[in-house]
Protein backbone atom coordinates (compact mmCIF):
# COMPACT_ATOMS: atom_id res chain seq x y z
CA UNK A 1 0.00 0.00 0.00
CA UNK A 2 2.60 2.48 0.61
CA UNK A 3 4.50 1.38 -2.41
CA UNK A 4 1.02 2.16 -4.00
CA UNK A 5 0.86 5.93 -2.28
CA UNK A 6 4.39 6.54 -3.25
CA UNK A 7 3.94 5.87 -7.28
CA UNK A 8 0.91 7.42 -7.33
CA UNK A 9 2.70 10.61 -5.74
CA UNK A 10 5.70 10.68 -7.83
CA UNK A 11 3.15 10.03 -10.96
CA UNK A 12 1.90 13.45 -10.20
CA UNK A 13 4.82 15.37 -9.30
CA UNK A 14 5.82 13.81 -12.24
CA UNK A 15 2.98 15.28 -14.22
CA UNK A 16 3.35 18.92 -12.70
CA UNK A 17 6.57 19.26 -13.82
CA UNK A 18 6.17 17.97 -16.76
CA UNK A 19 3.03 20.43 -17.74
CA UNK A 20 5.37 23.15 -16.24
CA UNK A 21 8.11 22.60 -18.59
CA UNK A 22 5.74 21.85 -21.38
CA UNK A 23 3.96 25.50 -20.54
CA UNK A 24 7.44 27.28 -20.21
CA UNK A 25 8.53 25.49 -23.39
CA UNK A 26 5.51 26.08 -25.50
CA UNK A 27 5.88 30.19 -24.17
CA UNK A 28 9.56 30.42 -24.60
CA UNK A 29 8.61 28.68 -28.54
CA UNK A 30 5.92 30.84 -28.98
CA UNK A 31 7.77 34.31 -27.63
CA UNK A 32 5.58 34.78 -24.96
CA UNK A 33 6.84 37.82 -23.19
CA UNK A 34 5.72 38.73 -19.32
CA UNK A 35 1.94 39.93 -19.08
CA UNK A 36 1.81 38.83 -22.60
CA UNK A 37 -1.35 36.41 -24.27
CA UNK A 38 -2.10 34.64 -27.14
CA UNK A 39 -5.67 34.16 -28.26
CA UNK A 40 -8.04 33.64 -31.12
CA UNK A 41 -11.23 36.27 -31.43
CA UNK A 42 -14.93 34.72 -30.57
CA UNK A 43 -16.73 37.55 -30.41
CA UNK A 44 -16.29 41.70 -30.25
CA UNK A 45 -19.06 44.29 -28.86
CA UNK A 46 -18.18 47.32 -30.97
CA UNK A 47 -20.33 49.57 -28.57
CA UNK A 48 -18.64 48.17 -25.19
CA UNK A 49 -15.09 48.25 -27.44
CA UNK A 50 -14.24 44.50 -26.29
CA UNK A 51 -13.47 41.10 -27.07
CA UNK A 52 -14.56 37.66 -26.07
CA UNK A 53 -11.15 35.92 -26.61
CA UNK A 54 -10.13 31.87 -26.19
CA UNK A 55 -6.88 31.97 -24.73
CA UNK A 56 -4.19 30.09 -26.77
CA UNK A 57 -1.05 30.84 -25.00
CA UNK A 58 -0.19 32.72 -21.68
CA UNK A 59 2.64 34.36 -19.71
CA UNK A 60 3.30 32.69 -16.64
CA UNK A 61 3.00 35.96 -14.22
CA UNK A 62 -0.70 36.08 -16.25
CA UNK A 63 -1.63 32.44 -14.51
CA UNK A 64 -2.73 34.06 -11.35
CA UNK A 65 -5.13 36.15 -12.62
CA UNK A 66 -6.93 34.51 -15.30
CA UNK A 67 -9.20 31.13 -13.98
CA UNK A 68 -8.97 28.54 -16.13
CA UNK A 69 -6.04 27.13 -18.23
CA UNK A 70 -5.51 26.72 -22.07
CA UNK A 71 -8.51 26.85 -24.13
CA UNK A 72 -10.44 28.90 -21.64
CA UNK A 73 -12.53 32.43 -22.46
CA UNK A 74 -12.24 35.86 -21.55
CA UNK A 75 -13.69 39.49 -22.06
CA UNK A 76 -11.13 42.16 -22.43
CA UNK A 77 -11.92 45.65 -23.13
CA UNK A 78 -9.61 46.86 -26.29
CA UNK A 79 -8.22 50.17 -27.68
CA UNK A 80 -10.24 51.72 -30.72
CA UNK A 81 -6.96 51.24 -33.00
CA UNK A 82 -6.41 47.19 -31.54
CA UNK A 83 -10.53 46.95 -31.95
CA UNK A 84 -10.00 47.71 -35.89
CA UNK A 85 -7.30 45.27 -35.81
CA UNK A 86 -9.27 42.21 -34.22
CA UNK A 87 -12.01 42.62 -36.55
CA UNK A 88 -9.67 41.31 -39.32
CA UNK A 89 -7.11 39.33 -37.90
CA UNK A 90 -8.99 36.37 -35.51
CA UNK A 91 -5.48 34.63 -34.02
CA UNK A 92 -3.64 37.65 -31.77
CA UNK A 93 -1.10 38.55 -29.21
CA UNK A 94 -1.03 41.10 -26.92
CA UNK A 95 -0.12 42.27 -23.33
CA UNK A 96 -2.52 42.57 -20.64
CA UNK A 97 -3.14 45.19 -17.75
CA UNK A 98 -5.91 45.65 -15.31
CA UNK A 99 -8.07 48.45 -15.70
CA UNK A 100 -11.54 49.81 -14.28
CA UNK A 101 -14.82 49.82 -16.87
CA UNK A 102 -17.47 51.85 -15.49
CA UNK A 103 -19.30 49.23 -16.96
CA UNK A 104 -17.51 46.04 -16.08
CA UNK A 105 -15.42 47.40 -12.95
CA UNK A 106 -12.12 46.29 -12.52
CA UNK A 107 -11.30 43.87 -15.90
CA UNK A 108 -8.52 43.63 -17.94
CA UNK A 109 -7.30 45.60 -20.99
CA UNK A 110 -5.84 44.33 -24.06
CA UNK A 111 -2.97 46.08 -25.72
CA UNK A 112 -0.51 46.01 -28.22
CA UNK A 113 -2.16 43.19 -30.46
CA UNK A 114 -0.48 41.60 -33.34
CA UNK A 115 -1.71 39.60 -35.45
CA UNK A 116 -0.02 35.90 -35.00
CA UNK A 117 -0.96 33.23 -37.56
CA UNK A 118 1.56 31.08 -37.22
CA UNK A 119 2.13 30.44 -41.39
CA UNK A 120 2.12 34.38 -41.51
CA UNK A 121 4.77 34.61 -38.28
CA UNK A 122 7.04 31.98 -40.23
CA UNK A 123 6.77 33.75 -43.65
CA UNK A 124 7.51 37.37 -42.04
CA UNK A 125 10.80 35.75 -40.14
CA UNK A 126 11.98 33.92 -43.07
CA UNK A 127 11.96 36.93 -44.73
CA UNK A 128 13.87 39.29 -41.94
CA UNK A 129 16.05 36.52 -41.90
CA UNK A 130 17.18 37.33 -45.34
CA UNK A 131 16.81 41.26 -44.24
CA UNK A 132 19.16 40.39 -41.30
CA UNK A 133 21.57 38.59 -43.88
CA UNK A 134 21.60 41.55 -45.92
CA UNK A 135 22.33 44.09 -43.14
CA UNK A 136 25.36 42.12 -41.65
CA UNK A 137 27.27 41.37 -45.00
CA UNK A 138 26.49 45.57 -45.92
CA UNK A 139 29.46 46.34 -43.00
CA UNK A 140 29.15 49.39 -40.44
CA UNK A 141 30.34 51.83 -43.21
CA UNK A 142 27.68 51.43 -45.92
CA UNK A 143 24.55 52.46 -46.41
CA UNK A 144 22.00 52.69 -49.11
CA UNK A 145 21.77 55.33 -51.29
CA UNK A 146 20.05 56.52 -54.93
CA UNK A 147 20.79 54.34 -57.30
CA UNK A 148 20.37 51.26 -54.63
CA UNK A 149 17.99 48.84 -54.52
CA UNK A 150 15.99 48.53 -51.16
CA UNK A 151 16.84 45.06 -49.40
CA UNK A 152 14.14 42.33 -48.42
CA UNK A 153 12.01 42.61 -45.44
CA UNK A 154 8.60 42.07 -44.43
CA UNK A 155 6.36 44.95 -41.81
CA UNK A 156 2.73 44.50 -40.46
CA UNK A 157 0.72 48.10 -41.83
CA UNK A 158 -1.64 49.61 -39.70
CA UNK A 159 -4.15 47.31 -40.86
CA UNK A 160 -2.29 44.57 -39.56
CA UNK A 161 -0.98 43.05 -42.94
CA UNK A 162 1.98 42.02 -43.70
CA UNK A 163 4.05 44.15 -46.39
CA UNK A 164 6.77 43.24 -48.25
CA UNK A 165 9.15 44.58 -50.98
CA UNK A 166 6.72 43.47 -53.64
CA UNK A 167 4.95 46.11 -52.15
CA UNK A 168 6.74 48.55 -54.66
CA UNK A 169 6.30 46.58 -57.61
CA UNK A 170 4.60 48.74 -60.28
CA UNK A 171 4.39 51.86 -58.28
CA UNK A 172 6.38 55.08 -57.08
CA UNK A 173 6.58 54.75 -53.52
CA UNK A 174 6.94 58.43 -51.36
CA UNK A 175 9.17 56.71 -47.97
CA UNK A 176 9.99 58.15 -44.92
CA UNK A 177 10.54 57.05 -41.11
CA UNK A 178 8.42 58.51 -38.02
CA UNK A 179 7.18 57.32 -34.96
CA UNK A 180 4.02 58.21 -33.41
CA UNK A 181 4.74 59.53 -30.51
CA UNK A 182 7.22 62.19 -31.81
CA UNK A 183 6.06 65.26 -29.98
CA UNK A 184 8.55 67.59 -31.83
CA UNK A 185 6.65 70.22 -34.04
CA UNK A 186 9.12 70.24 -36.75
CA UNK A 187 10.08 66.26 -36.96
CA UNK A 188 7.34 63.28 -37.41
CA UNK A 189 4.02 65.97 -36.76
CA UNK A 190 5.59 67.95 -39.76
CA UNK A 191 6.99 65.01 -41.93
CA UNK A 192 3.26 63.62 -41.71
CA UNK A 193 1.60 66.52 -42.40
CA UNK A 194 3.59 67.04 -46.11
CA UNK A 195 3.48 63.37 -46.77
CA UNK A 196 -0.28 63.73 -46.23
CA UNK A 197 -0.60 67.27 -48.69
CA UNK A 198 1.58 65.37 -51.23
CA UNK A 199 -0.51 62.43 -51.28
CA UNK A 200 -3.58 65.01 -51.74
CA UNK A 201 -2.02 66.64 -54.52
CA UNK A 202 -0.87 63.84 -56.35
CA UNK A 203 -4.40 62.88 -56.03
CA UNK A 204 -5.82 65.99 -57.36
CA UNK A 205 -3.71 66.40 -60.34
CA UNK A 206 -4.41 62.41 -60.50
CA UNK A 207 -0.77 61.09 -60.53
CA UNK A 208 -1.27 57.19 -61.82
CA UNK A 209 0.79 54.58 -59.51
CA UNK A 210 1.58 56.43 -56.41
CA UNK A 211 2.00 55.34 -52.90
CA UNK A 212 3.56 56.26 -49.92
CA UNK A 213 4.91 54.30 -47.00
CA UNK A 214 6.47 55.24 -43.19
CA UNK A 215 8.18 53.26 -41.57
CA UNK A 216 8.17 53.15 -37.52
CA UNK A 217 11.37 54.08 -35.39
CA UNK A 218 9.58 53.16 -32.35
CA UNK A 219 8.33 49.25 -32.59
CA UNK A 220 8.08 48.97 -29.23
CA UNK A 221 5.52 51.01 -28.80
CA UNK A 222 3.63 51.41 -31.91
CA UNK A 223 2.07 47.99 -32.35
CA UNK A 224 -0.27 48.37 -35.62
CA UNK A 225 -3.71 49.57 -33.70
CA UNK A 226 -1.16 52.36 -32.27
CA UNK A 227 -0.30 52.81 -36.10
CA UNK A 228 -4.17 52.36 -37.05
CA UNK A 229 -4.96 55.24 -34.60
CA UNK A 230 -2.11 57.71 -36.13
CA UNK A 231 -3.62 57.13 -39.83
CA UNK A 232 -7.17 58.23 -38.65
CA UNK A 233 -5.35 61.06 -36.72
CA UNK A 234 -4.14 62.80 -39.50
CA UNK A 235 -6.61 61.65 -42.22
CA UNK A 236 -4.35 59.78 -44.64
CA UNK A 237 -6.21 58.36 -47.36
CA UNK A 238 -5.19 54.53 -46.75
CA UNK A 239 -6.09 53.28 -50.16
CA UNK A 240 -2.17 54.17 -50.56
CA UNK A 241 -0.94 55.06 -47.50
CA UNK A 242 0.43 52.43 -45.40
CA UNK A 243 1.98 53.06 -42.41
CA UNK A 244 4.19 49.79 -40.74
CA UNK A 245 5.93 48.68 -37.89
CA UNK A 246 7.82 45.13 -36.78
CA UNK A 247 9.88 43.61 -34.45
CA UNK A 248 12.84 46.42 -33.18
CA UNK A 249 15.46 43.87 -34.37
CA UNK A 250 13.97 44.73 -38.05
CA UNK A 251 13.60 47.96 -37.69
CA UNK A 252 17.13 48.35 -35.86
CA UNK A 253 18.16 46.72 -39.48
CA UNK A 254 16.52 49.20 -42.05
CA UNK A 255 17.22 52.36 -39.79
CA UNK A 256 21.24 50.95 -40.10
CA UNK A 257 20.89 50.19 -43.73
CA UNK A 258 18.86 53.53 -44.87
CA UNK A 259 21.61 55.70 -42.23
CA UNK A 260 18.74 56.69 -39.87
CA UNK A 261 20.64 57.76 -36.16
CA UNK A 262 18.42 56.76 -33.44
CA UNK A 263 19.43 58.00 -29.56
CA UNK A 264 17.17 56.27 -26.90
CA UNK A 265 17.01 57.58 -23.96
CA UNK A 266 14.25 56.41 -21.21
CA UNK A 267 13.44 60.05 -19.77
CA UNK A 268 13.86 61.61 -23.40
CA UNK A 269 11.82 61.37 -26.57
CA UNK A 270 13.54 59.43 -28.90
CA UNK A 271 16.01 61.61 -31.34
CA UNK A 272 16.38 60.60 -34.84
CA UNK A 273 17.73 62.17 -37.92
CA UNK A 274 15.72 61.83 -40.95
CA UNK A 275 15.24 60.56 -44.54
CA UNK A 276 12.81 61.06 -47.25
CA UNK A 277 12.83 58.89 -50.63
CA UNK A 278 11.15 58.60 -54.00
CA UNK A 279 11.21 54.30 -54.48
CA UNK A 280 10.99 53.23 -58.58
CA UNK A 281 9.09 50.43 -59.29
CA UNK A 282 11.94 48.22 -59.82
CA UNK A 283 12.05 49.06 -55.56
CA UNK A 284 15.62 51.09 -56.62
CA UNK A 285 16.19 54.35 -54.37
CA UNK A 286 15.93 57.53 -57.41
CA UNK A 287 15.75 60.76 -55.31
CA UNK A 288 16.13 61.30 -51.42
CA UNK A 289 16.09 64.24 -49.11
CA UNK A 290 18.08 63.96 -45.76
CA UNK A 291 16.68 66.10 -42.82
CA UNK A 292 13.77 67.57 -42.34
CA UNK A 293 13.59 70.01 -44.81
CA UNK A 294 12.62 68.04 -48.10
CA UNK A 295 9.78 70.35 -49.85
CA UNK A 296 6.39 69.15 -51.23
CA UNK A 297 6.73 71.32 -54.42
CA UNK A 298 9.88 69.47 -55.01
CA UNK A 299 8.54 65.67 -54.70
CA UNK A 300 5.64 66.54 -56.17
CA UNK A 301 7.27 68.09 -59.35
CA UNK A 302 9.33 64.81 -59.34
CA UNK A 303 6.22 62.28 -59.31
CA UNK A 304 4.19 64.39 -61.87
CA UNK A 305 7.21 65.07 -64.39
CA UNK A 306 9.42 62.21 -63.48
CA UNK A 307 7.19 59.09 -62.52
CA UNK A 308 8.26 57.54 -66.28
CA UNK A 309 11.83 58.35 -65.73
CA UNK A 310 11.47 56.63 -61.95
CA UNK A 311 9.36 53.35 -63.04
Amino acid sequence: MQNLSSKICLSIITLLVFSCSVENSTNKTLGISESSFRGKILSMDANKSSVKVEMLARSNDLSTKFTGGIGSHHNLIVQPGDFAILSQKKIFRGKIQETFSPTEGKTFLLHNVWPDETAERIRVNNINRLLRRDTLAMGDSMIRTVGDNLPPFALYDQNGEVVTTDFFDGSVTVMNFIFSRCSVADMCPAATMKMKKLQDLAKKIQIPHIQFLSITLDPLFDSPGVLKSYVRGYSLGEDNFKVCTSKKTVIDDLSRQFGILREIDENQPLDHTMRTMIINSRRQIVYQVPGRNWRVEDFLSRLQYGTKATQ
